[in-house]
């Protein structure tokens, strides 16, 4: 019992009392503003803000577009690439590519699609004869279109591995065997049959992506519309601009952004309920239809990781760069400058996004380790476990971390990295527990059970036994939880008080505006430390019980 409570009290404990002290100010009490009345002023200012619809649509559209996109294209491809080549290479690509953070994806595309970046530099001046940047906006652009893409890009690995994991929980070798002996397509099959049992299994992560997609503020910062920003960078924007009373505009725009996400859920479940529906009817009526070609699902797949590959190219071209001029492809003069300066500006980021990681993945583990251990001895394990872990996921950033702020300020706890491990503990957590509850609940328990027949303790068993049988998943659990780590911003900038600086914070401060060839360093770093983790986790395993046949499979 002492493992849940502990992590309910973790998880839920700031996300009561950050929203209670978000809460207040929205109605005008800030007592360190000397606002001591509660009142509606704040809501009458806020509505009265000149961008504030135009923002908050622009929210909307962005996220929206972006989950869709991100559901569907993984739905597709699932269905184009099930039990073939490309199945296999979905599985052994998908974690390098989950292991790069947000804003350094972003901070990729940026460099690669700028009206100055690497694509047009590719294409001129001998297509496009340009000899300057063009002016277009093909990033930052007022309809968002940017950071649709980099937010479908990014995600879209998440929700194939999401699909995947669900697609072993399915029976779909037997749905297409029994489909096709009554003269359906496989595609019919895993529209009428096997799409249905997945969006019902994935419905959380989905909420988990559309929730994140409506919020984010790092990656709408660097690649993102800016006249008007998106709603959750303008709340941002309020908090941390230096009049004090701006931070209750913020308090109120945050609850108006959680209405939003609120709202955008339940039409989630409503459109879910609508498809369901639908795809029932039409499977009804009996129809048999020919199989599409496999081919345009293949192009999305080659398409997306090319440019994938190409964005973390030109991050390394640039870090590498002296002399780069418009509009040559490559740089005129090579150079390792930057990176032999690198440990004037890395050393402190680079220091405390390890330290930090490292202890909020690890506590993160143990955590979520001694609570599947308890749920297992519970006859029927409760079921707002889950709805408890995605919470932190689903509610905006902004909505409570501010509240959290005010309350380590009140006591002198900000700033220091301990807090900022706990910050991260409250997001890093719920991905630990999603990346390991499938697996750990389905080990066999006859192995512990022999175990501990042959006269051994319950927990030398344990120790002995279950952990190494389980190196693998715990491992990638690790990973996952280190990478999410790594990628926090807000988080390390509200609780850390600009104190605690970390790569993410600094790679888009730099994003902002600063030398891109720092910049580059920076989120190379910032990729790689994931991507080493994952490395370990994966090799480390292999060698230790290199000796053992059991354990290699």
């Amino acid at each position: 019992m002492l493992f849940p409570l502990a992590t309910s009290v973790l998880l839920l404990l700031p996300l009561l009392f950050g929203f209670v002290d978000t809460l207040l100010p929205a109605f005008g009490y800030l007592p360190i503003a000397s606002k001591t009345e509660l009142n509606l002023s704040v809501w009458r200012e806020l509505f009265s803000y000149s961008s504030l619809w135009h923002s908050l649509a622009l929210s909307i559209f962005t996220g929206w577009i972006a989950a869709i996109l991100s559901l569907v294209s993984a739905l597709w491809l699932i269905m184009h690439c099930y039990q073939s080549a490309w199945w296999r290479f979905l599985e052994k690509s998908l974690a390098p590519f989950l292991a790069i953070p947000h804003a350094a994806m972003a901070i990729a595309l940026l460099f690669l699609l700028a009206p100055s970046g690497w694509l047009v530099r590719l294409v001129s001046p001998w297509l496009t004869g340009f000899d300057y940047p063009p002016m277009w906006q093909s990033t930052q652009d007022a309809w968002g279109l940017s950071l649709i893409v980099t937010l479908w890009i990014k995600e879209l690995p998440f929700m194939l591995l999401v699909l995947m994991a669900a697609c072993s929980q399915l029976p779909v070798q037997r749905s297409l065997a029994i489909g096709q002996s009554f003269a359906y397509s496989s595609q019919q099959i895993w529209r009428q049959v096997l799409f249905p049992q997945l969006i019902k299994r994935i419905r959380l992560p989905f909420f988990t992506v559309l929730a994140f997609s409506l919020t984010v503020v790092d990656v709408a910062q660097i690649i993102g519309p800016t006249k008007p920003v998106t709603f959750a960078l303008l709340v941002w924007q309020w908090f941390s601009d230096s009049n004090i009373e701006m931070r209750l505009l913020g308090a109120a725009g945050s609850l108006l952004l959680l209405a939003a996400v609120i709202l955008s859920l339940l039409v989630a479940v409503l459109l879910e309920k609508l498809y369901l529906k639908h795809n029932l009817q039409s499977a009804l009526k009996g129809l048999r239809k020919a199989s599409s070609s496999a081919k345009p699902a293949r192009i999305l797949l080659v398409g997306t990781v090319l440019l994938l590959v190409l964005s973390l190219l030109i991050i390394v071209i640039w870090s590498f760069t002296w002399r780069w001029r418009f509009p040559d492809a490559l740089p005129a003069q090579w150079g390792w400058h930057y990176w032999q300066q690198a440990g004037s500006y890395l050393y402190t980021p680079l220091l405390n996004s390890l330290i930090i990681a490292l202890l909020s993945s690890a506590s993160s583990l143990v955590l979520v380790v001694g609570c599947l251990e308890y749920q297992l001895k519970q006859a029927q394990p409760s079921r707002w476990w889950s709805l408890v872990m995605y919470l932190p996921l689903l509610l905006p950033q902004v909505v409570f971390l501010f509240g959290v702020q005010v309350q380590l300020f009140k006591y002198r706890l900000d700033g220091s990295v301990l807090t900022v491990v706990w910050a991260h503990l409250i997001f890093v957590l719920p991905y630990v527990y999603l990346a390991l509850v499938d697996n750990y609940r389905s080990f066999d328990n006859r192995y512990m059970q022999a175990a501990i027949s042959l006269s051994h303790s319950y927990w030398r068993s344990f120790l002995r036994i279950k952990l190494p049988m389980l190196t693998r998943p715990l491992g990638l659990a690790f990973a996952i939880g280190f990478a999410v780590s790594i990628a926090q911003y807000l988080p390390t900038l509200f609780v850390g008080g600009g104190r605690v600086t970390t790569l993410t914070t600094e790679a888009v401060a730099l994003a902002s505006g600063g030398d891109r060839r720092v910049t580059a360093v920076m989120v190379i770093w910032q990729t790689l430390l994931p991507l080493l983790v994952y490395s370990m986790v994966i090799i480390w395993p292999k060698w230790r019980y290199r000796h053992h046949r059991g354990m290699q499979t």
